[in-house]
């Protein structure tokens, strides 16, 4: 993947100063839980040392320092290969802002809009895989504890697509923990409405005390869209792709005009009643939902699924690692072998398929390209 482009001509604003290390700013990456992500190059003097995500917190946003230094308390205990790492916490004039790895890759939604656009479906495989390496990654954070072996009871609270990168060398990757409750959380944090509305457990809807099992359900909701191409809750998907595009255009800026505050006032009133409607759809969910949506999936993965999006938590997997080993036993009986390669090569020829797409191809041109059998070159 090539590095990110960034305009040379005007001098860089330097962000962050740590003793000899600088950050300067490339571009903005949008909003984030409590605050907004900026892409940096990082410089060691003058050498250039790569690049860096900054998160600093919202100017209009009370209380958002606050939590990004739980946020960030709570990530420096996370080690594992399958959740984004933060360097440090700091920032200037006493403002905190957290430092994280950059890692290229793409996010899931955009994955899944690319597939949809191109109508080529994920493998198996690939399902089995991000459910695994996430279910994995979950296991960590909620079975994570102090330097006193007290348990965290981590929750991450935010499982959906768009928090979940495969990276340009087919990693999968858990972003974003400041949606997170914890013991290191406040009671306000701890008992906060569903960020992602349309990946929430029934129980989170509900505000009840939350558990791991919660984001085992966001990632069978997941794995089941993955799957299938749709959602558990029919058009939830793309409210939530509207919500989110809602928050990314509310970061400071210029004063709207009146004709834009109407408008976003309007939109805001019919999301508000499109929210309402979802959380009904989530409270009233039972087993006969479940059982119609898996039976679009093999007989065989249906265990799976119920054991990930059942209504009842007590129903579901106890542990991401439970839910981990048997996504890998499924695979392994299948015959199905899928790392990082097999996800890299089929993320690059989704991408190609949808770029076809938007170039004016159709998806059956596409489809007849790729079932074409390889020429032989010594033919």
């Amino acid at each position: 993947m090539s590095p990110p482009s960034f305009d040379t001509s005007a001098p860089p604003q330097v962000l962050l100063r740590s003793g000899r290390a600088s950050y300067e700013l490339v571009k903005s990456l949008g909003a984030a839980h409590h605050g907004e992500l900026l892409l940096a190059r990082r410089r060691y003097e003058s050498d250039f040392c790569g690049y860096a995500v900054i998160k600093r917190p919202l100017q209009d946003s009370a209380g958002t320092e606050h939590r990004l230094l739980e946020e960030g308390r709570l990530t420096a205990l996370l080690h594992h290969p399958n959740v984004a790492s933060v360097h440090h916490l700091e920032g200037p004039d006493d403002t905190a802002v957290l430092v994280f790895e950059h890692t290229p890759g793409h996010r899931l939604d955009t994955l899944l809009e690319a597939s949809g656009r191109s109508r080529l479906p994920f493998t198996e495989g690939f399902a089995l895989y991000v459910a695994a390496e996430v279910a994995e990654a979950l296991h960590h954070a909620h079975t994570l504890t102090d330097e006193e072996g007290r348990p965290l009871r981590v929750v991450h609270r935010d499982v959906s697509p768009h928090n979940l990168l495969i990276t340009e060398h087919g990693a999968v990757k858990l972003l974003d923990f400041g949606a997170a409750s914890s013991v290191l959380s406040d009671e306000e944090q701890r008992a906060a409405p569903p960020v992602s509305l349309a990946y929430a457990a029934p129980e989170h809807v509900a505000r009840q005390a939350l558990d791991g099992r919660a984001d085992l359900f966001s990632l069978g909701l997941v794995l089941l869209q993955l799957l299938t191409g749709r959602h558990l809750f029919e058009g939830a998907d793309r409210f939530e792709a509207e919500r989110r595009r809602r928050r990314e255009h509310a970061l400071p800026s210029a004063a709207p005009t009146h004709e834009a505050a109407l408008d976003a006032a309007m939109q805001e009133a019919v999301g508000m009643a499109a929210s309402r409607e979802l959380r009904r759809r989530i409270r009233a969910y039972g087993h006969e939902d479940l059982e119609d949506a898996l039976r679009s999936v093999p007989v065989a993965f249906q265990p799976l699924l119920r054991g990930t999006l059942a209504p009842e938590r007590e129903e579901r997997f106890g542990t991401g690692a439970e839910l981990a080993r048997a996504l890998r036993l499924y695979a392994r009986r299948a015959g199905l072998v899928f790392g990082r390669p097999e996800a890299l090569a089929e993320v690059t020829g989704l991408r190609y398929a949808a770029l076809r797409v938007q170039a004016g191809a159709t998806p059956e041109e596409v489809m007849e390209d790729r079932l074409l059998p390889e020429e032989d070159p010594a033919g």
